[in-house]
């Protein structure tokens, strides 16, 4: 089974398996981002749209979110609940991420970096899109080795989907053009951050 399909088989239940839990810590670390208001953020692997409401709350009415992802299952659950003027949903690759260059401030990335085939294409593309100074945040509500854990007990399309070591990833970043790269691997978060110089 290929990626995309597995997603979008699990696509009508994965919100079940997003526990409140997850749903704090992921709002703790959105907050933490402290995202400009009126800023353009780019939620890549957007999924069933979890950031999505956090993220709207976060730029406020003059800002814009564009939620992206590569399985169109996931992303008609997200359509479902969600509808706001200032949000934007669009079917890509993180490899090919359909926005023009310099398109958005901020690109964050929750729960997807390891499932993207091409990581150093994909942080590449994190960089094309964003402008100078932006920033990316790439990060998930478990450590490192949770979810690499839980990628190889899931098996099948998601078991070679795994975060790759610390100084792995600040080089596909670095290499990408971020600087001021920054990463925490901790039980309940891991994130990376960076700016594109």
């Amino acid at each position: 089974m290929h990626k995309k399909d597995y997603f979008d088989e699990k696509a009508a239940k994965w919100d079940t398996l997003i526990h409140d839990e997850v749903i704090n810590r992921l709002q703790d670390m959105v907050r933490e981002l402290a995202l400009s208001r009126g800023s353009k953020v780019l939620d890549l692997g957007t999924g069933t749209g979890v950031l999505v409401p956090m993220l709207i709350e976060a730029v406020g009415p003059s800002g814009v979110v564009v939620a992206i992802d590569f399985a169109p299952q996931m992303l008609a659950e997200a359509k479902k609940k969600y509808q706001w003027p200032n949000l934007e949903f669009l079917e890509g690759d993180a490899e090919d991420i359909p926005l023009a260059d310099q398109a958005v401030d901020e690109v964050v990335c929750n729960s997807a970096f390891p499932h993207f085939d091409d990581l150093k294409r994909a942080a590449n593309e994190m960089a094309r899109v964003l402008r100078s100074g932006g920033r990316v945040s790439v990060f998930h509500p478990h450590s490192r080795v949770y979810i690499n854990d839980l990628h190889v007990s899931l098996g099948g399309a998601v078991r070679n989907c795994l975060i790759p070591e610390e100084k792995v990833m600040y080089a596909i970043f670095s290499e990408a053009g971020f600087e001021n790269i920054t990463l925490e691997d901790m039980p309940q978060r891991y994130l990376l951050s960076g700016r594109k110089v």
